[in-house]
């Protein structure tokens, strides 16, 4: 069989081989072992047939709300159709975007159309004959139909007055329907600051995802990452594990590497076999940490530390393989869900009322709050490059510190210290800063203020 892509992900053109001679031809329709060698999942539970009698009758369009919503396997074994499969998918770039195939029992063709994607047809000839698989059972109350003439998509039927059926003419617009699809996601390293926040933006936004860690699948692992992408097939994949103990990576260089280049890179492999986006985590210590002024996304990498360099090396891999790839460079994190400077700030003031911390590294705080809503919206786009996404403004960690404990109401005294004089394995930039001028360039605007976004981090803790 050949399996020819469309401008819609998952929706194939699929074209059996006939074997003929002077009886006639033979042919698979269908052949699971040829599927899986194209890394196409199905497991088909129901085959249905139509019979339409006049030219001109148009059927749908279709769908079954999830959890019954079905992939179809469709041809046409006699006569000839115009076969329409539309991306119904909230948070799709392809969104209301539609392919047509004509298929007819003379040229075999098949249309293969994912879960998430409406469908119909309109007769070309008399005495048509329709058959197609669905990978899930039939369900009434799941049975759904949007209008074939709704004017946010315009099909292009190519004819005037079709035959419609009660049902089918009575369907409501895509806009008063209750479709229920969502792009499929999966984020890597749940168990971290962003993998936590970011599951949680794409589940109270209704989005279907998955996030796993490493006893799930371990990254470094080509093999069972291949496998379990392949299987889940996600339209995104947000990548947020990572090797990030920055003073011990100078001491297990190869393991930090191993994670942060091969890991990622493994996954880019299998976002390139299937087709999906990727979205990898990158850091402001892949610059230098020269001057004051912010780092441009075209400044030249230069990281001083083995942490800084792997991250580095983990783009570099990924944009190899991938060109559906957004890079986003990011600093001095903070969330609910593990360690970050904010809790070890609220932690030793329990313990001490005066603090020496670092006074000449300038960076932005970043709350995984807010990074993450930056992902969810550039995932739905296409707007593929690197970013740099932090909260708005610059401190010192010395004056991070202090905020800290003015807005948790902690009398501490925090005195200045410098990097020179701060003895650590890994060497730190002393400018942190970067330029968010790509943030209004996507269209996203910038983000809220490191220290409304503090204020807000504390609330969420309970201070």
């Amino acid at each position: 069989m050949n399996f020819i892509d469309t401008k819609l992900r998952g929706v194939k053109i699929v074209e059996p081989v006939a074997y003929g001679d002077n009886r006639g031809w033979f042919m698979e329709t269908y052949n699971e072992g040829e599927f899986r060698k194209n890394n196409l999942y199905y497991n088909f539970v129901q085959d249905n047939q139509s019979f339409s009698a006049q030219k001109g009758v148009l059927r749908g369009l279709h769908f079954q709300n999830a959890p019954f919503a079905q992939a179809k396997l469709v041809r046409c074994t006699q006569g000839a159709i115009l076969d329409v499969a539309v991306d119904i998918r909230k948070g799709s770039d392809t969104y209301l975007q539609y392919v047509c195939v004509e298929l007819s029992a003379e040229n075999k063709k098949q249309l293969l159309i994912p879960r998430g994607f409406a469908h119909g047809f309109v007769t070309l000839t008399d005495n048509v004959m329709v058959q197609y698989k669905v990978d899930n059972l039939y369900s009434k109350p799941h049975d759904r139909g949007i209008r074939y003439c709704d004017p946010s998509i315009g099909v292009k039927w190519d004819i005037n007055d079709p035959i419609l059926s009660v049902k089918d003419s009575t369907s409501p617009l895509l806009k008063d329907s209750d479709a229920n699809f969502t792009i499929k996601v999966l984020v890597t390293g749940v168990k971290g600051q962003l993998g936590h926040d970011m599951v949680k933006k794409l589940t109270e936004e209704g989005f279907e995802c998955r996030g796993i860690d490493v006893e799930d699948c371990d990254i470094t692992d080509e093999n069972a990452v291949r496998e379990y992408i392949v299987k889940y097939d996600p339209d995104v994949v947000v990548h947020c594990a990572a090797y990030t103990a920055v003073d011990k990576a100078e001491s297990n260089e190869e393991v930090c590497r191993k994670v942060n280049v091969t890991g990622s890179e493994n996954i880019a492999k299998a976002c390139k076999l299937t087709g999906a986006k990727m979205v990898y985590i990158s850091t402001d210590y892949v610059y230098g940490g020269v001057g004051d002024k912010p780092f441009e996304v075209t400044d030249k990498a230069a990281p001083l530390n083995v942490y800084g360099k792997t991250k580095y090396e983990g783009e570099q891999a990924c944009a190899k393989h991938l060109d559906k790839l957004f890079v986003v460079r990011t600093s001095w994190v903070f969330g609910i869900n593990g360690g970050n400077f904010v809790k070890t700030m609220l932690k030793l003031a329990e313990e001490r009322n005066e603090l020496s911390v670092v006074s000449d590294q300038i960076g932005s705080p970043t709350y995984t709050v807010d990074l993450a809503d930056f992902l969810f919206h550039i995932i739905q786009t296409d707007k593929y490059g690197v970013y740099h996404c932090t909260n708005e403004g610059y401190c010192s960690w010395n004056e991070f510190a202090k905020e800290i404990f003015r807005l948790a109401g902690k009398d501490v005294e925090v005195k200045e210290v410098l990097t020179k004089d701060y003895k650590c394995a890994a060497a730190r930039p002393l400018n942190s800063r970067l330029s968010k001028k790509c943030l209004e360039e996507c269209g996203y605007g910038k983000m809220p203020s490191w220290q409304d976004a503090l204020q807000r981090f504390l609330k969420e803790m309970g201070r």
